[in-house]
């Protein structure tokens, strides 16, 4: 305080009332002071070592994985160690940590302090600096010392931690920023970060990521026998499984069901799983108390997105299949998806499991479709669907035309002309069909219950290549089924001829020749009143298949039907005999309608199959000619499946002949381009057919062929060549 010169007049002009520099306590600042007195500072509390660390949670299951990764903190050298514990909310995050607290805390000797933010915005705001002082409280820092504004609270903290040991645990945080003034200066000491959030700005600056996913099926059944005993659990097992896949493994969900049946005792296990069974009301079954609790965890999420995102996960939740990419989210949107896409992520409430597929938790699904149910109306939701299908049947048609010509009903110039080209091989595009099986065909569903026809049966039409090459038969006969429906509906006989070929096509591979040849007599009768001389010719070549299936499993001739090298060389019978000669003409009827035609591609496949008649009545000289005139029409139609197709049993007709020459270098063709086609039977084929060719070599072919089919999930043939590979 400063005034007038000693001896003169005290004016309040003259009269300066400041405190400047650096004060730590109580100040008074008044205009005239009397006496003063001044008492001394009480003495600082004695230093004390905070425990602030939760109960262990009761009833933890597994979970090894995650806490090794945080044993893995222990271990820095650089620090403090930190670690974002992230995942869905009511997935197990808080437990985690707390539990594997609990197991190092001695570890660390000079305290543990935990922060609960979800806890402290229910109770109105977060306030990081009032989260600050009570950490410095817990320290034994008097009241007066505390510095009122963060950064000098932080600096406090800091100084006061930068030689201590210390574990600090900050549960349910919604931003980096709420955090990062918690963290303790000193190297010894370990932060670990609960969200469902990523905290992407905590990862750049070193923290390490911990995922934390839901409970597979014996770790959720482990926690219901916790809760219910083993012998309730024992005496239902199979239904206590589905109740945990009914909760997809989300221990909340696990934990409000485990409830109810402990609070009603006389309830069997089946009576729950039969109310969460309908999908629609299963958040409604899973409240305890008249809460829902369940529901309640995915509000807390949902209600914190930005609109668009919002509506990306409402419209995502409405779709049929379980799993998404990026453009189908760009379809829903009809826009570019990438921040709302990652919001959502970053909220954990959708999944990525490559790098452009997506899925959600099946409960997180069922609140967003519910989310969607009361905010979009039923004709939002339709074009949704409507857009998706429309992307899908773009993407599909791609794919099928990367496998190369064919003929095909749908005109897609236009769709394609809009795709371009996101396939860079055949090869990636029979593995995009198959990554996408389970989606397209829960789709095709659900266009087919719209009755958008002609999007079924184009669907159905372009999936050929994947049900032909990779042999999902009951997907494959249920789509063309869903094909056959809609031709109906639309009344396009020619759409109708190619659905039930296909159908029967299927068939016919399962060795169901009598359901394969009722379906092509209405195929065939469909074509011909259609007037298309292209889909009668596809239908006579079906035809002429099938009896030629009939005479392979007609004796003595039916012994070739289970010897893929055809070492078998016998006669076939009179009936065999008659059959073939159906199939031929059948062939030669269908060659004739594509020479009328002047198609180049047509006139080699009849050629092919014909080539196929004399190789299986062993007339292997003719064989190899037909399949010679095959292979280079072929090669002029730039149809190089079918090349590979041809040399593969050009090779085994050779080697009926005894040209070992010949024979090696179309089995040799055959399996590189079933390998860059991603076809693994006729790969493991041409690799069997190298192996019967090549003695010197023939254990690395039947490896190689051994290792196809492990990765294709063909164990059976893999055994039988781990066999012959002993032999």
């Amino acid at each position: 305080m400063a005034g007038p010169e000693s001896g003169e007049q005290a004016n309040d002009a003259d009269i300066r009332n400041e405190v400047s520099g650096q004060v730590s306590g109580g100040v008074v600042q008044a205009r005239d002071i009397g006496s003063v007195t001044i008492g001394a500072t009480p003495p600082p509390p004695p230093v004390r070592i905070p425990r602030q660390l939760p109960a262990a949670p009761p009833g933890f299951v597994n979970r090894t994985t995650e806490l090794a990764l945080l044993d893995r903190l222990l271990l820095l050298e650089e620090g403090p160690a930190i670690a974002v514990v992230s995942g869905l909310k009511g997935v197990g995050k808080s437990a985690v940590i707390r539990r594997w607290a609990h197991q190092v805390h001695e570890r660390f000797s000079d305290g543990q302090l935990y922060a609960d933010f979800g806890a402290l915005r229910h109770r109105g705001g977060t306030e990081v600096s009032d989260v600050l002082g009570g950490f410095l409280r817990a320290f034994g820092v008097h009241e007066e010392w505390i510095p009122a504004e963060l950064p000098e609270r932080a600096a406090m903290f800091r100084s006061m931690t930068a030689d201590l040991r210390l574990l600090v645990l900050l549960d349910d945080a919604e931003h980096a920023a709420e955090v990062t003034p918690l963290f303790p200066a000193s190297a010894a000491s370990a932060v670990v970060v609960t969200s469902h959030h990523q905290l992407g700005e905590l990862l750049v600056a070193g923290a390490r990521p911990v995922r934390v996913a839901p409970l597979q099926d014996e770790e959720g059944v482990r926690l219901l026998s916790g809760m219910l005993g083993e012998d309730r659990v024992a005496a239902e097992r199979e239904r206590v499984s589905e109740l945990v896949r009914l909760c997809g493994g989300l221990p909340i969900a696990l934990r409000v069901a485990g409830a109810r049946l402990v609070q009603r005792p006389t309830w069997t296990v089946e009576r729950l799983v039969g109310e969460l069974r309908d999908a629609e009301r299963r958040l409604d079954h899973l409240m305890t108390e008249g809460r829902a609790i369940v529901e309640a965890v995915f509000d807390s999420a949902y209600t914190g997105l930005p609109e668009r995102a919002a509506r990306l996960y409402r419209l995502l939740g409405t779709l049929p299949g379980p799993g998404f990419s990026a453009g189908v989210a760009r379809a829903v949107l009809e826009s570019e998806p990438d921040h709302a896409l990652d919001l959502l992520l970053d909220a954990s409430l959708v999944e990525e499991l490559d790098g452009d597929t997506y899925r959600f938790h099946d409960l997180v699904r069922l609140h967003a479709a519910r989310c969607a149910r009361r905010v979009d109306p039923p004709e939002a939701r339709e074009a949704a669907l409507r857009r998706v299908a429309e992307w899908y049947l773009g993407q599909v048609a791609a794919a099928d035309a990367a496998m190369g010509p064919r003929l095909r009903l749908a005109d897609h110039r236009e769709r394609l002309s809009a795709v371009g080209l996101p396939f860079a091989t055949p090869g990636a595009a029979l593995d995009w069909l198959e990554k996408e099986r389970p989606n397209v065909l829960a789709l095709l569903r659900a266009v087919a219950a719209h009755e958008w026809d002609e999007l079924v049966w184009q669907l159905a039409e372009a999936l050929w290549p994947l049900y032909h090459e990779r042999k999902h038969y009951a997907d494959w006969i249920e789509t063309n089924r869903l094909g056959v429906a809609a031709a109906l509906r639309v009344g396009d006989r020619a759409v109708e001829a190619r659905m039930r070929n296909q159908v029967a096509r299927a068939h016919l591979e399962l060795g169901e020749t009598d359901q394969a040849q009722a379906e092509l007599v209405h195929a065939h009768q469909a074509a011909r009143e259609a007037a298309d001389p292209r889909m009668e010719a596809v239908v006579l070549e079906s035809l002429g298949q099938v009896a030629l299936a009939r005479a392979v499993a007609l004796g003595p001739l039916g012994q070739a039907a289970h010897d893929p090298l055809g070492q078998a060389d016998l006669e076939p019978s009179g009936q065999a005999r008659d059959l073939m000669e159906d199939a031929a003409a059948r062939f030669a009827a269908a060659l004739a309608i594509h020479e009328g035609l002047g198609n180049t591609r047509g006139i080699g496949l009849q050629s092919y199959h014909l080539g196929l008649v004399h190789s299986r009545a062993g007339r292997n000289e003719a064989a190899t000619a037909a399949f010679d005139r095959a292979l280079a029409l072929m090669i002029s139609a730039g149809d190089r499946l079918s090349q590979g197709k041809i040399h593969l049993v050009l090779g085994e007709a050779h080697r009926e002949l005894g040209h070992s020459a010949q024979a090696l270098h179309s089995a040799r063709i055959a399996a590189d381009i079933m390998r860059e086609r991603r076809i693994p039977a006729k790969e493991t084929r041409a690799l069997e057919l190298l192996a019967d060719l090549d003695r010197r070599d023939a254990g690395d072919y039947l490896r190689r062929a051994i290792a196809v089919c492990l990765a294709s999930g063909n164990l059976p043939k893999a055994e039988e060549l781990r066999a012959r590979l002993g032999d």
